[in-house]
C-alpha cells in the first residue's frame, strides 16, 4: 500500500488514483524572471522521484508543470510591479525576451539535474482567453466581482476557504503580507485580473479593459486544461500552500463545482545554514552555482537524508557527508555482481511510507556489498541518479 502525506487532510492515505493506472500531476513551475534557485531544485528533485516511483510501479504519468510568464508580482502581493516587467525594464529588454531567456536555462537546469522533462510545459501567456473565460463564468456564478478594470474574486461566497492551510480567513490575512486596496469588498479578496496602466509592458484586451492575470488564476486554468478536474497530485514548496494554492482551490472548486485535486503535497522549506534564503542576506545559491560545484548525484544524494515534507538545512557538512555517499555507492556499483536480489522490494516498501527516502537510503547503505547491477539500475532509474567515477570538484565547496 503506498501511503503519501496530503496536506488537504492534513494525514498519511492510500494513494489511489482517479482513474486506475493512471496519475496526473501538477507541480508548480518558474516564473521567469532569474535563474531558479536550490530551494526551486530541491521541489522539483522530490516530485521527479515521485513521478519516477510511479513509473517504476507501471502508472502512466501525465506530469505538467507550468511556466508562469506574466502576473507575479513583487513579493507575491496582490498590487505592484510584475516580477518579469521589472527585470525587463532594467536590462533593456521586452519582456517576452528575459522569459525566454530564463525558461531556457530552467530547462537546462533540469537537464543538468537528470529530471525528466514535464509532459506540458505550458506558458500563460498563451492562455490568455482561456484565462478571460474562466473569470466570466466566476462572475456570471457570483463568485467575482469586477471594479474599476480589475475583477476580484469574493472570498466570503467560498465557505471553505482557509481549509487547505488550516486557518480562518482572520488567521490567513494576520500572518499574510497584504496591502489594503480600497477596490476590494474584502481584504481577503483575491486579484484574478488585474487593470494594466500605460507603463505595463504586458496587457490584452478584455471584457473590463486592458489588463492582464492574476498569478492564482493561471495556474487554475492550465491544470484543469491539461489533466482536467479534479486530477490526482498538486504539488510545489510548502510556502506555496498559503496564498497560491488555497486560492486556487476556492476559484476552480467555484468554476467547476468539483474539487481541484484529491491530494495536495508540499516539500519542506530550504534554509542555508539555518536561514532563509535570500538576496539581501547574501546566501542566494543558484541552480547553476551549486552545480559548478557539485556532482547533481551529491545534491540529490543530500536532500535524501531528510524527510521530503520537513526543512532541508544547506550547509558545507552535509553536501561533504552527501559526496561521500555518492563515493561508496559509485564504488560499489563498479563491484556489483548480476545476480538477483530482494533489495528493491525493501526500497519500494520504504517509499511507500509517505516516500520516506531517508528509510530507502537506509535500506541501500546497510546492503551495499550485497547490491546486484539490476538493483542499482532500479536505485538510478528511481532517484535520477548516474552514479559514475569520472565527476571531479573544480573549486572547494563554499
Amino acid at each position: 500500500m503506498f501511503k503519501l502525506f496530503n496536506t488537504l487532510t492534513r494525514k498519511e492515505e492510500e494513494f489511489r488514483p482517479i482513474k486506475d493506472k493512471k496519475v496526473g500531476i501538477y507541480v508548480c513551475g518558474p516564473t521567469v524572471y532569474g535563474p531558479d534557485h536550490i530551494g526551486h531544485a530541491r521541489t522539483w528533485i522530490f516530485f521527479d522521484w515521485l513521478r519516477r516511483f510511479l513509473l517504476s510501479k507501471k502508472y502512466k504519468v501525465n506530469f505538467v508543470q507550468n511556466i508562469t510568464d506574466v502576473g507575479h508580482l513583487l513579493e507575491d502581493a496582490e498590487t505592484g510591479e510584475d516580477k518579469i516587467e521589472k527585470e525587463a525594464k532594467e536590462k533593456g529588454k521586452t519582456p517576452k525576451e528575459i522569459a525566454n531567456y530564463f525558461e531556457e536555462a530552467y530547462f537546462t537546469d533540469l537537464k543538468k539535474l537528470n529530471i525528466l522533462k514535464p509532459d506540458e510545459s505550458p506558458r500563460a501567456t498563451d492562455h490568455i482567453k482561456e484565462i478571460i473565460d474562466f473569470i466570466i463564468v466566476l462572475i456570471d456564478k457570483g463568485y467575482a466581482y469586477e471594479k474599476d478594470g480589475n475583477v476580484y474574486f469574493e472570498v466570503k461566497k467560498f465557505p471553505a476557504y482557509g481549509k487547505l492551510s488550516n486557518r480562518t480567513v482572520d488567521e490567513l490575512l494576520a500572518g499574510a503580507r497584504v496591502k489594503k486596496d480600497p477596490l476590494k469588498k474584502n481584504p481577503a479578496d483575491f486579484a484574478l485580473w488585474l487593470k494594466a496602466d500605460e507603463s505595463h509592458l504586458q496587457k490584452w484586451p478584455s471584457p473590463w479593459g486592458e489588463g492582464y492575470p492574476g498569478w492564482h488564476i493561471e495556474c487554475s486554468v492550465m491544470a484543469a486544461k491539461y489533466l482536467g478536474q479534479p486530477f490526482d497530485i498538486h504539488g510545489s514548496a510548502i510556502e506555496h500552500v498559503f496564498p497560491h494554492h488555497e486560492n486556487e482551490i476556492a476559484q476552480s472548486a467555484a468554476f467547476a463545482d468539483k474539487p481541484l485535486a484529491k491530494y495536495f503535497l508540499h516539500s519542506g522549506m530550504l534554509l542555508i545554514d539555518g536561514e532563509k534564503m535570500s538576496k539581501s542576506k547574501g546566501n542566494y545559491l543558484t541552480i547553476k552555482d551549486i552545480l559548478e560545484k557539485h556532482d547533481p548525484d551529491t545534491v540529490k544524494i543530500a536532500f535524501m537524508v531528510t524527510g521530503w515534507r520537513k526543512p532541508f538545512n544547506w550547509e558545507e557538512s552535509a553536501i561533504s557527508e552527501a559526496n561521500k555517499i555518492r563515493e561508496k555507492l559509485v564504488r560499489a556499483k563498479e563491484e556489483a555482481q548480476p545476480i538477483k536480489t530482494g533489495f528493491p522490494t525493501e526500497i519500494e516498501n520504504a517509499l511507500n511510507n509517505d516516500f520516506s527516502v531517508p528509510q530507502a537510503l537506509a535500506v541501500i547503505l546497510k546492503n551495499l556489498i550485497k547490491l546486484s547491477r539490476d538493483d542499482f539500475k532500479y536505485i538510478e532509474d528511481v532517484f535520477g541518479l548516474n552514479l559514475r567515477s569520472d565527476f571531479k570538484l573544480t573549486e572547494k565547496s563554499y
